[in-house]
């Protein structure tokens, strides 16, 4: 038996010899080469960070068949079962590999493709050439929110060589909102900027969708009438408003202080250009807004709930939330801003005081917005006015541009005064001043009018002396009655009246009479200290 196991086993060998003689062409050849994406591996994960700007975010690469090599390579990126209906060309490569940086990537998520920020896209990739394309790969990619910490426009209206250098600031409202306001004339161009240092980053119109910004292939913003303009630009969502500013002619203030009725709502005084001022006695839980006329609701404005300070007509609410207190409420249609300053009381500081708000000397309110005093001024004296005597905050001088106004912002001093007695007023209600030359205190007062038929003899009432430099007298007078004071009685000589431009302050050289509506025993008091004048009934 053995020897026929192997015979049988000589017999399988000399089998095989034979058959490797029928196939002596026979090999093992090598792996298919194929076109396909090598890195990164399909659904990998990419999430990109702020501060590696200049790291490597995408690194792509990819096989080819042998012979295949030199072609220009276009790889395209689309959002995941689109089947690339609407590809983006995310580049182009001679070779057999693409990158982006951290920088270039997420510019290109946001900016070519419009994704959202901090969200995690599902995309497609794939990689062509003139003869063949690879299958896609799917990778999640979640971009970041880019922070910018500064904007400035730039363009015809900075300089007729769109400086950098020269580009204008804009606000900065909250993360990534921006605003500034301009005067545009006929023609005027502009765009954006991160920085005024050059031209890197620049920002203008999509000319193929309206309101948005871009970086590449952007056109300037233009052709806007010649105008004020608000321009609010949004770096979360890359998209521009710009709202001509039309202040109106006139401006009414309408709240709980008026029984909320458009034809008992009290004026402003335009103060300025598109600038708005009233003076208003505020009480606990006064509420308020701001109207263009005074016959209905048309065009009111109010605060903007997101923006303090603002001014809006559309989802506007109610200014309120202010203590109990007199105050200047400021309008400016320039800047779409309103400005409440408290003005309980005022302060004159200057050369008399030693420039120290410490000891600056306190005014007496005439009338609401009205404070005065009476003071010797010596040669050179120079001042300025104050809300309070602790500090420089909130002070008003001269407007150099605007004789006899007052201004808080490029004012100047009061000067160039000849020594002597003056009645220095400032007027809220006007934003202005006035320094009225006076005699001496007198030592004695007396009422002529119309109660005694203007007869100024000795037998006028004389006031009484309740302290020093102030006089008070009780008086019957019927309705529309006028009246004024003198020194001495049957003498017309250094006669007092009141203010033309300044209730209940005391004026000597260019005064009117004053008057009562009502008739009525009036009791008058008259403050030679302040320069100030009260009737009360």
């Amino acid at each position: 038996m053995k020897y026929i196991y192997k015979i049988f086993v000589l017999f399988i060998v000399v089998i095989g010899f034979g058959s490797c003689d029928d196939n002596e062409y026979f090999e093992l050849l090598p792996k298919e080469e194929t076109f396909k994406i090598v890195t990164p591996s399909n659904g990998s994960v990419v999430v990109l960070h702020n501060p590696n700007l200049s790291n490597t975010a995408l690194f792509l690469s990819w096989s080819v068949p042998s012979g295949s090599e030199g072609s220009t390579y276009i790889i395209e990126i689309a959002e995941a079962g689109t089947e690339f209906e609407t590809p983006f060309l995310l580049g182009t490569s001679e070779g057999t590999n693409f990158s982006m940086t951290v920088d270039e990537l997420n510019t290109f998520l946001l900016d070519t493709m419009g994704l959202n920020a901090d969200e995690a896209n599902k995309l497609e990739i794939k990689v062509s050439s003139s003869t063949d394309v690879t299958e896609a790969i799917t990778v999640l990619f979640t971009p970041y929110t880019v922070e910018f910490e500064e904007l400035f426009l730039v363009g015809s209206i900075t300089d007729p060589q769109w400086s950098p250098e020269d580009a204008l600031p804009m606000t900065r409202l909250d993360f990534n909102l921006f605003e500034i306001t301009v005067d545009l004339i006929d023609g005027d161009e502009f765009k954006f900027l991160p920085t005024n240092t050059g031209w890197d980053g620049d920002l203008g119109e999509d000319p193929d969708n309206a309101g948005h910004l871009i970086e590449d292939g952007e056109q300037n913003l233009s052709g806007y009438p010649a105008g004020k303009y608000k321009i609010n630009v949004d770096l979360n969502t890359f998209t521009f408003v710009i709202e001509e500013l039309l202040a109106p002619e006139e401006l009414f203030l309408v709240g709980s202080l008026t029984g909320w009725d458009p034809a008992t709502s009290w004026p402003f005084f335009n103060s300025a250009e598109n600038v708005f001022t009233i003076v208003a006695d505020l009480p606990d839980g006064a509420e308020f807004k701001f109207l263009p006329q005074n016959t209905g609701w048309d065009g009111d404005w109010g605060e903007d709930p997101n923006n303090s300070g603002s001014i809006i007509q559309d989802g506007e609410q109610n200014v309120s939330g202010y203590p109990a207190g007199k105050y200047l409420i400021t309008v400016d249609f320039n800047t779409l801003t309103y400005k409440l300053s408290s003005i309980d009381n005022l302060f004159l500081v200057g050369s008399l005081t030693g420039w120290d708000p410490a000891t600056s000397l306190p005014m007496g309110e005439a009338s609401l917005g009205v404070f005065s005093t009476v003071i010797d001024l010596p040669d050179g004296a120079e001042f300025k006015f104050l809300p309070q005597n602790t500090g420089w905050d909130g002070d008003w001088g001269e407007d150099p541009s605007n004789s006899g106004r007052i201004i808080q912002d490029g004012e100047q001093n009061l000067s160039g005064f000849a020594a002597g007695k003056y009645v220095i007023a400032v007027n809220f209600n006007t934003l202005s001043y006035t320094v009225s030359s006076v005699s001496e205190v007198p030592a004695n007062l007396y009422l002529v009018g119309a109660f005694n038929g203007w007869s100024n003899d000795v037998g006028n009432p004389q006031f009484t002396e309740i302290s020093s430099g102030i006089f008070e007298i009780t008086q019957a007078l019927s309705a529309g009655d006028e009246f004024k004071f003198v020194p001495v009685a049957g003498d017309w000589g250094n006669d007092w009246g009141e203010s033309k431009v300044s209730a209940k302050v005391l004026e000597q050289n260019d005064e009117q009479n004053l008057s009562v509506s009502d008739a009525g025993t009036y009791k008058i008091t008259v403050d030679f200290n302040n320069g100030t004048i009260s009737l009360l009934d």
